[in-house]
């Protein structure tokens, strides 16, 4: 009761020292901006608070984030682009990301399929999802979770729903205009755009903030504590919340659901493969890994890395004496 006793009388304060001039609502300039207060903290997220709560988000979770001393707003999180390029009618020569798909790629990929061949036996069966496309896909997301992203998710949503705000727009327009690229008629579709994507993109950074609430109890850590990509999303499978709350699965039968475990985000992504209806045929499994990432590119990478590391075995087992093969 004392927290919303308090919390209600912070945001009557905020409409006075608004309404005073103390503080800009419209203020674009947004570098460096620290949040020293929890009181400062509640007063410049109440947009947030408020969509979260009429969501049905406890007030006492909503409180337990914002005032964790670990998060804060961030500006570079609520930069809207919108694509300022003009198609050239052809498609692109580059169809994979080149940077991932070398024979260094195919050799890690190939290793980690052997080094966990018991729980891609047991994936494969069950999920009838391929360990090449399962250990490619973990690869393009965290290189098998090397790279996992040092990112606090929480600060990520928090920054990104306030981008639909009037303040943020007019940040983000003033981004728009200063851009080199634009012409001045070009401009007003842009803006439009603009304008459109900030409502997109806040709306979805509330939902997975709401998710990350909904499932917070199954998850083994604090959600403040979670870091990930520029995203919001983590874990060896590189989930976002929403994500994590509907496909992921304890792989190792721990009881816990940690996609920082290998096991876990094994399962978890294969999971999410199957429920999106991976299949035998090519498309089907394009289909697939393409509701897990919505990239031509990404779904031609793991494809041709799946290719790579299934010749590169089967060249491999060609090479070695059928007496250790029949014993392996």
């Amino acid at each position: 009761m004392f927290r919303i006793k308090k919390y209600r009388l912070l945001i009557t304060t905020f409409f006075i020292l608004c309404f005073a001039g103390v503080i800009s609502t419209n203020k674009v300039s947004l570098s460096n901006k620290t949040l020293e207060t929890q009181d400062e903290k509640i007063m410049f997220f109440k947009p947030v608070i408020e969509k979260l709560i009429a969501k049905g988000v406890s007030e006492e979770f909503i409180l337990g984030i914002i005032n964790d001393s670990l998060i804060d707003f961030n500006e570079k999180y609520v930069q809207i682009d919108v694509s300022t390029k003009k198609s050239s009618g052809t498609p692109s020569t580059s169809t994979v990301y080149k940077s991932l798909v070398d024979d260094k790629s195919v050799k890690r990929i190939s290793d980690f399929i052997k080094d966990h061949k018991e729980k891609f036996d047991i994936v494969e069966e069950k999920y009838l999802i391929n360990r090449e496309v399962l250990g490619s896909l973990l690869w393009v997301e965290t290189r098998h979770g090397d790279y996992l992203g040092d990112h606090r998710i929480v600060s990520v949503f928090l920054s990104l729903s306030l981008a639909d705000q009037p303040n943020f727009i007019e940040y983000n327009l003033k981004r728009l205009r200063e851009n080199p690229s634009v012409s001045k008629k070009e401009y007003p579709g842009l803006k439009k755009k603009l304008i459109q994507r900030s409502k997109t993109k806040a709306d979805w950074a509330i939902n997975e903030l709401v998710s990350l609430y909904k499932h917070k109890d199954k998850l083994p850590y604090k959600p403040t504590e979670i870091l990930g990509s520029y995203a919001g999303a983590f874990g060896v499978s590189q989930f976002i919340p929403s994500s994590f709350g509907s496909w992921a699965i304890d792989g190792n039968a721990d009881n816990k659901v940690d996609l920082f475990n290998v096991d876990d985000a094994m399962f978890s992504a294969a999971h999410y493969l199957y429920k999106h209806n991976f299949g035998k045929d090519e498309s089907q499994k394009r289909k697939a890994i393409f509701a897990y990432n919505h990239s031509t590119k990404y779904v031609n990478t793991i494809m041709t890395l799946a290719k790579m590391v299934k010749e590169l075995d089967s060249t491999n087992s060609i090479n070695v004496p059928l007496n250790e093969q029949i014993n392996n």
